[in-house]
Parts: C-alpha cells; structure tokens; sequence
C-alpha cells in the first residue's frame, strides 16, 4: 500500500483493509481519530521525505533532491508540504522531525480535558512555596478566593478574554494554554509551535493572533474551537503584539529592530518601521490614533503614527525602558524601567514629571480595569509591585518567588500573574501581601 513515501490508491487500501468503499474508508479513519484518507496520505510523503531528509543532509536537505524519489514533481511537493502541514520546507527541517511527528498527533488527535471531581483545595501558605501537585488545577475554588495553579513548560504571555477565558502561552511546550475563569481550572492546550511567547484576542473574542517566537510567524487561532487556523510569517522573531481597535491591524515589533503592521484579513505587511533597538513592549493610545513603543537597549520611547508608521516623538528616558501603560484619559504614560524605577511622562510634554525609584527591575506592567492600581513584575526579585494611582505611591509588594512574567486582568475582578517557574497566581485586584493567604 505505501512503497517509497507513496500511498497506493484509496481503492487498494479498501480491497486489504475488507472495505467496500472510500466513504467507509473516511468513516473508519474519522472513527480513529485520523484525518482523511487524502490528508494522511500527504503526511505519509512528509514523513518519509523528513526520514529521508535526516539520513541525507541534515537540517539543510532540500525538497527538490527528495521529491523525485516519490516521483512528485517539485513544485507539486513545496505545495504539498504547505497544504499539510501549515508551514513551508524550511520551518519543518529546522523545527526536526520529532517536533513535525508532535505536530502531527496534535493535529489528529486534539487534547481534550478530561473531566475530575472537584476537590477541596488544601491550605498552603503562598509565600516562598513552589507549587506543587497538591495546589494543581483540579481544585476547584471559588472565584474570589485567591489560589495558585501549577502551570508547567514556561509559561509567559497572558489574554483574558471577558469573565470566562484566558489563553496562556507556554514557550517551552509549545502551545497555547486554555484557562477557564469561572471555574478556575485549566481545561486543555493547543499545540502551536516552538516557542509561543505574546497572544492577544481580537475585539470579538473570536480569534486569537499568537507570536511564536522562534518559527518567524504569527499564529492565528479560532478562540471558539481552540485550534489553529493559519500561521502568517514576518521578518524576524515575533514578540509583542497589538491590536488597532477596530481590529484590523495587528502590530509586531522583532529582533530585527523593526515595527510591523498586518492585516489581520489576510496577514500581509501593511507597513514597517525601523527602530533604534528591539522593542519587547507596545501600548495604543486610546485616540488609538498613536502607539507607543518602548526599546530597551535605546533607553527610549517612540511615539508612532498608528495608520502611517512614522515617529512622531522620542521620549529619552535613559535606562532601559520595558512595560507601558497609557492613562485612559491618555494624558499620561507609565513606563517600567528595569535600570531605575517607574518612569511617568506627560503626553502633553513629553517629560518625565515623576519617577519611582523602588521599582527599579521592573519588567512588566498593567493597570488594573477600575484604574486605582498598576502592578509591576520584577522577574530578577520573583517580586510583583502594587501601586496605588491617586497618590503614585507603592502599596505593598507581593512575594510571589519565580519570575513573574506577564499580567492580565479577567471581568470578575481579579488579577492573573502569570510566573515562568511554573504556575499562575490569582487574587483579588487591590491585595497587596500574599502573606496572610492561603492557596
């Protein structure tokens, strides 16, 4: 039936299989858990050219000296691959054959949650205490009581999407973590690639735009089945991601010093525009007429055209400028500086009119959606800051050990702080000590 990466007819596979005919074929496949008889036989031919590939020439072996070997010609064969698989030759001998055989089972057979009683969620003091199995998301607890879930595989980026979802990308595992928020229990991953690392829905909810860091591409999800629906490649590898409001740019910045804007109809470059330095963090204005866009190594902000892609102002801050928050009223712009504390500009100005010194390695940054605090990570401390905005004051640090990494707010009134070391925090928006509370 298969004879140097060639499926034979599906009639033929009926005939030893005891089938009468191809619909039965499909039938019996989809049964499995299989995709089509047409598809799977195009993954045969990727496999075998990737087995192929790896005794021949490594990560390097072309495509055009492995199709003749299944009689396809060779531009037949680049098509094929892309149909299949949703990426090109050169994505899949870099990523190795393992991780195109993980791409395979994901693509066939879908995690699905299974389901687990709940369970009374024992009492760990938070302070200086990994999470551990005992503390995992099977417990279910209620909504406004603050807990600590086990989240293994590195997991970085955070969107909270209204009351009831969040997705969480985990860089190390590759996929996009699902967290329901009105149960607080982590329901099931979708596979995505190396190093998902930035995800942000659109306005609807329905879509969500996933930048996988060392694959050069955005990753496009459907936020109501979970799964991937397209993959769009930029220059570079992708990290922070922003949407217009009206959603139909996504804007990208990469470690090529450069700010892209796409489509989001299509995924093709709008615009592009240089930087002094690699950005890690992007704000919109919201006039959503500007963005902001903070270049760590530079020590500056740009203050760029939203539709046109050109800089209007530079704010010369010094240090090295990460996080950005802007006001509602967009008078003002918050910026963490990792090298000497909170930065606040005037947007009116342009000057620095107050600076937090006690939040020196300040990496992260959010305001929370009633507007009365910001929260700021310190990944080098394992430290998260609450600030108080009427008074720019800091009112409490939480211990949170690990390294804090990004931090969303859900509709119910609470803060997800997301830890690289392997867990999510989640608590009430305004508690500033996690010493008194149990998880």
């Amino acid at each position: 039936v298969c004879n140097n990466g060639r499926v034979g007819s599906a009639q033929a596979l009926c005939e030893r299989l005891g089938l009468r005919s191809r619909f039965q074929l499909n039938r019996l496949l989809r049964r499995e858990g299989l995709p089509s008889y047409e598809e799977l036989s195009g993954w045969v031919c990727v496999f075998y050219w990737m087995v192929r590939g790896d005794a021949a020439g490594g990560a390097r072996a072309p495509l055009r000296s492995l199709a003749p070997q299944t009689h396809i010609e060779t531009a037949s064969a680049y098509r094929l691959v892309r149909r299949v698989t949703g990426h090109c030759w050169k994505d899949l001998r870099r990523a190795g054959t393992p991780e195109v055989l993980r791409w395979f089972q994901y693509r066939t057979h879908p995690p699905r949650p299974t389901r687990q009683r709940p369970l009374a969620p024992p009492a760990v003091r938070a302070a200086g205490l990994p999470p551990g199995p005992a503390t995992s998301a099977a417990a279910v607890v209620p909504p406004s009581q603050p807990r600590r879930l086990a989240l293994p595989g590195g997991p970085y980026g955070i969107a909270a999407r209204g009351r009831d979802l969040a997705y969480i990308a985990r860089g190390q595992a590759a996929s996009i973590e699902r967290l329901d928020l009105t149960t607080g229990r982590l329901t099931g991953s979708t596979f995505i690639g190396c190093t998902p690392s930035c995800v942000t829905f659109d306005p609807s909810g329905s879509r969500a735009y996933v930048s996988v860091q060392y694959l050069d591409q955005i990753a496009v999800m459907d936020a109501t089945r979970h799964v991937l629906i397209q993959t769009w490649p930029v220059c570079g590898d992708p990290l922070p991601l922003l949407l217009s409001r009206n959603g139909h740019t996504l804007f990208v910045t990469t470690n090529e010093d450069r700010l892209f804007g796409l489509s989001t109809l299509t995924g093709r470059v709008l615009g592009s525009l240089p930087l002094p330095a690699t950005s890690h963090h992007l704000a919109l204005h919201p006039a959503a007429d500007r963005l902001y866009v903070a270049t760590r190594a530079a020590g500056s902000v740009l203050e760029v055209d939203a539709s046109r892609l050109r800089v209007l102002r530079t704010f010369h801050l010094g240090g090295w400028p990460q996080g950005l928050v802007v006001s509602p009223d967009g008078l003002t712009l918050y910026v963490a500086n990792e090298h000497h504390g909170l930065d606040v500009i005037g947007v009116g100005s342009g000057k620095c009119v107050a600076r937090l010194a006690p939040e020196t390695g300040s990496v992260a940054l959010a305001m929370s959606p009633d507007q009365r605090f910001l929260y700021t990570g310190h990944p080098r401390h394992g430290k998260v800051g609450v600030i108080e905005l009427a008074s720019l004051r800091q009112r409490g640090m939480l211990e949170t050990g690990g390294r804090p990494a990004q931090i969303a707010f859900d509709g119910a009134g609470q803060v997800i702080l997301v830890n690289e070391a392997g867990w999510l925090d989640i608590l009430p928006v305004g508690v500033s000590s996690l010493r008194a509370m149990t998880y």
